[in-house]
């Protein structure tokens, strides 16, 4: 057994290393900004390589725009995009083939306050606004849970050191907005805050899937006025989204997004981290695609039925049964980010809202908990370095051809044992101290 000094220098060097990797990034983040090459990179005669918040920033032109009812074109986007590029490099630039922007319409609303700015000063705006809030709502969960001001800032800082993160940093994504509104939401929903709750819920509507997924807690607990309050929080989304790009627009959405899907290669089907991305790289991506929607169905009807037997056998309110609800919605989310038919990396730091809800502990700080809640706990506090341990084998020269698979193989396979872990949990759930006691534990220094 390790002295506690000596626990105390392992702990320390090894936060260290993450804050390293943390404050890289986002040295080389305003590195790139300062030097205008963050978002142009040539790679050959008319060939780009760029960031999605490239597309993010024409979206919110076309939104200020008269073309706003055609903003699903592949056209209209194409026109915003390379205005973009030439007023951005002060050149005529012109590409000829983008990524169809198939977002929702409301996110697209939301982008038109940052497509008044300078793309570099916009950029940095829609980081830190990410940033910003999911960091505040990830706190807010971990103060409610008991943590100390200390653990907490150390839980964000291994969010913020984790290669996901990094990932969704650098693309300019929109997946830190959607993982505040799932903090605010977890929030909420153990706060008894049933109409916040709903709210947050919608949000999340921003990648429909994963708040498709969240209902079923909701239904199954039979919390209908969260579930009322999403239907008219989204219903609102709805009608100011009609009122902007009109009814047609919006009735013509699904089927677009569901073509776009199919044949569009810069959806990039091989890089997924769900069930998708191992499909497309050993079939025809046409029947990965159905097969993966297929399975998200079927995972979201045994979801349903697992959450349906919990609470017609489990008291609420009883030690056990609290752990296990926690144990339970962090299983949902990551079940939906298994069978997704599109998740990419920058989607996973969404989990870091369950994570924090799921009791935990420090490295050495273990004693009384069962295996599994250790393995848990040791396993949040190693992501970052397990999560460039993955990134790091991509630049193996004979995998570099294949770097953008490999990640999502990589990822998806983390995410598997993460979700064994999680069911080994639950099923020890019974030999949890009391919350009281545990969370007591879990804030002691290490």
């Amino acid at each position: 057994m390790l002295s506690k000094p000596m626990r105390n220098r392992l702990c320390f060097g090894y936060l260290s290393l993450v804050a390293c990797i943390a404050i890289g990034f986002v040295y080389r983040i305003v590195f790139k900004v300062l030097l205008n090459i963050h978002f142009f990179r040539k790679d050959g005669q008319n060939s780009f390589s760029f960031i999605d918040y490239v597309a993010f920033y024409s979206a919110g032109k076309i939104v200020l725009s008269d073309a706003r009812s055609q903003i699903y074109q592949f056209a209209t986007q194409l026109a915003a995009y390379n205005k973009t590029l030439t007023e951005s490099l002060g050149a005529k630039i012109s590409v000829d083939h983008i990524p169809l922007g198939q977002s929702v319409p409301w996110f697209f609303a939301m982008l038109a306050p940052f497509s008044t700015m300078p793309i570099l000063v916009s950029y940095i705006v829609w980081c830190v606004a990410g940033l910003s809030l999911s960091g505040f709502w990830l706190w807010k969960i971990l103060k409610q849970n008991g943590y100390t001001t200390l653990f907490s800032v150390l839980f964000l800082l291994g969010v913020a050191g984790s290669y996901p993160y990094e990932h969704l940093m650098d693309d300019g994504q929109n997946s830190a907005f959607i993982l505040a509104a799932a903090a605010f939401m977890l929030y909420s929903w153990f706060r008894g805050s049933d109409v916040a709750c709903g709210v947050g819920l919608a949000l999340m509507s921003i990648k429909p899937q994963y708040a498709v997924f969240l209902t079923i807690p909701v239904i199954a607990m039979r919390r209908w006025k969260v579930l009322t309050s999403a239907a008219v929080s989204g219903a609102l989304l709805v009608a100011l989204s009609a009122l902007i790009f009109g009814v047609k627009t919006l009735m013509d959405y699904p089927a677009l997004l569901h073509q776009t899907e199919k044949t569009d290669p810069a959806v990039f089907p091989t890089w997924m981290v769900s069930i998708r991305g191992p499909l497309s790289i050993l079939m025809d991506l046409d029947l990965a695609l159905n097969i993966s929607t297929i399975v998200f169905a079927i995972t979201f009807l045994a979801m349903l039925v697992f959450w349906l037997k919990f609470v017609a056998n489990e008291s609420k309110e009883s030690k056990e049964s609290q752990t296990k609800i926690r144990i339970a919605i962090a299983m949902t989310l990551m079940m939906c980010i298994l069978s997704s038919p599109h998740t990419h990396i920058y989607d996973l730091v969404i989990f870091a809202a369950a994570v924090a809800v799921v009791p935990m502990r420090s490295f050495f700080e273990t004693t009384g908990l069962p295996t599994a809640a250790i393995v848990w706990s040791r396993i949040v506090v190693l992501y970052p370095l397990i999560s460039f341990c993955i990134y790091l084998l991509t630049e193996i020269p004979a995998f570099i051809p294949f770097g953008h698979e490999i990640l999502g193989v990589g990822f998806f396979i983390l995410n598997c044992c993460l979700m064994g872990i999680l069911v080994w949990y639950y099923r020890s759930a019974h030999l949890m101290p009391s919350m009281e006691v545990q969370v007591q534990s879990s804030v002691e220094p290490s």
